[in-house]
């Protein structure tokens, strides 16, 4: 797949354009896994003690300007993308990376 570098300022975000192959998207992140943080793979918040890390990484990020919601009950976390200032949301992570040990920076 042509995906281009992320330049200055855009807090290592990928971006895909409208039309995007899904399948072809999904095959390449499998192949290329092992070069994504933390092996591409999200959290598993199934245990309590990582849960609350992200549920404090996340007050964090939304005292620092970044709307991002707390971990759902489930476990589910959401990252948000849509309409999100790519170098707010970089120093806002900066910030509150502490708030996350052992999550790999």
């Amino acid at each position: 797949m042509n995906v281009p570098d992320p330049g200055t300022g855009d807090a290592k975000a990928m971006r895909l354009g409208k039309g995007t192959d899904r399948t072809k998207l999904q095959a390449a992140l499998e192949k290329c896994q092992s070069w994504l943080q933390a092996g591409g793979q999200l959290p598993d918040l199934s245990d309590p003690k990582k849960r609350d890390q992200w549920v404090e990484f996340a007050q964090c990020m939304r005292e620092h300007g970044v709307d991002m919601p707390d971990p759902a009950p489930d476990g589910k976390l959401t990252i948000p993308t849509a309409g999100v200032d790519l170098g707010k949301a970089e120093k806002a992570r900066e910030a509150c990376k502490d708030k996350l040990p052992g999550v790999r920076q």
